[in-house]
C-alpha cells in the first residue's frame, strides 16, 4: 500500500476546519496528527486552519489556560491549529454561560477578521450541530462555501436514548433537528464517512446532489497500512498489561452508552462460562467505567477484564493485529483500524458496520443486542483460529479497498472542485442578476 500521495497542482485554496472532535492536547496523546495533517489532501489546499471552538472545556489545566483569547499553534509550513477557550475572563468564572458566549463570540470575530485576511476559500464544519450553526454564519459573512461533515446518525442516537446528542449545549432534541435542517439544507456540500450517515444527512434536509461519502481510510495513522506482520513486537505490551502469554477479545471505543461496552462484559462471562479461558482488553474511555467494572465484579470475571484506557495509534496498530477477536457492539473509525489490522471481528448489525463485516464471509454480524449471538460468535472464532484468519484475511482485503488514501483523497478533490464550480456559477448569476436592467 502506497501512502506517499503526490500533491497535486490546482488552483491556489485554503480552507477552515472547524472540528471538535479532539484538543491538540489529545491529538498529541493518541498520535492522531495524521487525521490532522491529511486535511490538506496532498496539496490540494495551500493552508489549513483546524480550529476546536472551545477546546479547553475538555483539555487539563497543565495545557491551557481555560480563559483568555484563541491561540494559535503552527502543526507545519501549512497547517495550524486553534483552539478557543470557555470562557473568556478570568474573572468571570463565577458566571460560565456569560463568560462562555463572550468566548464564543470572541473567536468567531477572530475567524471572521482571519477569513478575510487570509483569503479562505470554504469552511467545513464538523457536525450540523453547533459547529454547523457556526461554520454557516462565517460561510455566509465572508460568502464562501460551506461544507458539513456528518459523522454520525444523530437521530438514531436521539430515538434510541431519548436525549439529545449536545445535552450541554441545546438541552432539546426538537430544537437539535431544526438546527440539523437549516444548516444540512444549505451546505454546499454536505459527507458522511458512510452510506447510512449519509442517508441520515439526506433526510435530514441534505440535498443529493450535493452530498457525498468521505470514508476514514485518508485520515488514519500509517501503522494501520502496514501489514500485520511488519508491525513491532507485542510482548512487552502486553506484559505491560498484566496478560502476557494469554489470549485475549479485545473491545475498543467509548465507554458510552451508545456503544453498548456493557455489552462487551456481558459477552465475555459468557464466553467464559463455557469453559474458554480469554481475558477482555477494553480500550477507551468515559462516562460508564465505574458501572464497567462493577459490572465485571458481578458476573464475577473482573479479574479476566483489563480496563486498558485510552491509547496511541502505534499500540493500537501493534496489539489489533494479536486479538483472538475483536467485539464491535457499535464502532466508528476504530472498526476501520481493526479491519485493516486483520483481526476477526463480531459485530451487531447497526449503523455501518455491515459495509464492513459480511456475515461469514469478512467476520460475523449478529442482530443488536443480541449479547448470546455475539458470545457465540466470538466463540466459535476462537475455538477455530483457521476459520478466523480466513475472515480476518478478507476483511483486510476489503478494507484495503474501501479505505484506499489516494482513491479517497481523489474522490474529495472532485467533490471540492464540483463544489467550488457551482458555488462560483451561482455567485456570477447572482452578481448578473443585480446589474440586469429592470
Amino acid at each position: 500500500m502506497m501512502l506517499d500521495r503526490p500533491h497535486v497542482s490546482r488552483p491556489a485554496r485554503r480552507i477552515l476546519v472547524l472540528d471538535s472532535s479532539y484538543s491538540l492536547e489529545a491529538i498529541r496523546q493518541k498520535q492522531l496528527e495524521f487525521s490532522v495533517l491529511c486535511r490538506d489532501l496532498s496539496g490540494y489546499f495551500e493552508k489549513v486552519w483546524s480550529v476546536h471552538p472551545f477546546a479547553t472545556l475538555v483539555t487539563s489545566e497543565a495545557w491551557r489556560p481555560r480563559y483568555g483569547r484563541p491561540e494559535s499553534t503552527p502543526l507545519s509550513s501549512r497547517h495550524v491549529f486553534i483552539e478557543g477557550k470557555v470562557g473568556r475572563f478570568q474573572k468571570l468564572a463565577r458566571w460560565p454561560v456569560v463568560n462562555f458566549v463572550l468566548a464564543q463570540t470572541q473567536i468567531l470575530a477572530d475567524l471572521v477578521v482571519l477569513s478575510y485576511r487570509q483569503r479562505v476559500s470554504a469552511i467545513r464544519a464538523g457536525d450540523p450541530l453547533v459547529l454547523g450553526l457556526y461554520g454557516w454564519l462565517l460561510a455566509r459573512v465572508c460568502r464562501i462555501p460551506l461544507v458539513i461533515r456528518v459523522s454520525g446518525n444523530n437521530e438514531k442516537w436521539r430515538q434510541e436514548t431519548g436525549r439529545p446528542v449536545m445535552p450541554r449545549l441545546l438541552r432539546f432534541p426538537a430544537v437539535e433537528r431544526a438546527i440539523e435542517r437549516f444548516v444540512l439544507s444549505r451546505a454546499d456540500l454536505v459527507a458522511a464517512p458512510n452510506a447510512e450517515n449519509l442517508s441520515y444527512a439526506i433526510s435530514m434536509g441534505a440535498r443529493e446532489d450535493t452530498a457525498t461519502v468521505f470514508r476514514y481510510g485518508n485520515l488514519l495513522h500509517p501503522i494501520h497500512f502496514l501489514e500485520p506482520a511488519d508491525r513491532p513486537g507485542i510482548e512487552d505490551l502486553l506484559s505491560q498489561l498484566g496478560v502476557a502469554g494469554r489470549r485475549y477479545v479485545l473491545y475498543i471505543g467509548r465507554l458510552e452508552r451508545v456503544k453498548m461496552p456493557e455489552h462487551v462484559v456481558q459477552a465475555l462471562a459468557i464466553i467464559r462460562a463455557a469453559g474458554c479461558d480469554i481475558v477482555l482488553v477494553i480500550v477507551g474511555a468515559g462516562s460508564l467505567l465505574r458501572e464497567l467494572q462493577a459490572l465485571a465484579d458481578e458476573l464475577g470475571i473482573s479479574d479476566a477484564v483489563v480496563f486498558a484506557g485510552e491509547r496511541d495509534q502505534e499500540w493500537l496498530g501493534t496489539v489489533i493485529p494479536h486479538a483472538a477477536c475483536v467485539l464491535s457492539p457499535h464502532t466508528g473509525r476504530a472498526l476501520t483500524e481493526v479491519a485493516l489490522g486483520a483481526a476477526p471481528v463480531v459485530a451487531y448489525d447497526v449503523d455501518w458496520q455491515a459495509e464492513l463485516i459480511r456475515d461469514g464471509v469478512t467476520g460475523a454480524l449478529v442482530p443488536i443486542g443480541d449479547v448470546r449471538a455475539m458470545a457465540n460468535a466470538a466463540l466459535a472464532f476462537i475455538e477455530n483460529p483457521g476459520a478466523a484468519r480466513q475472515a480476518s484475511s478478507r476483511l483486510r482485503a476489503t478494507a484495503l479497498e474501501m479505505m484506499n488514501p489516494q482513491r479517497l483523497d481523489d474522490h474529495e478533490r472532485a467533490h471540492y472542485d464540483r463544489m467550488f464550480e457551482r458555488f462560483g456559477k451561482r455567485r456570477r448569476a447572482e452578481a448578473a442578476s443585480q446589474v440586469a436592467p429592470r
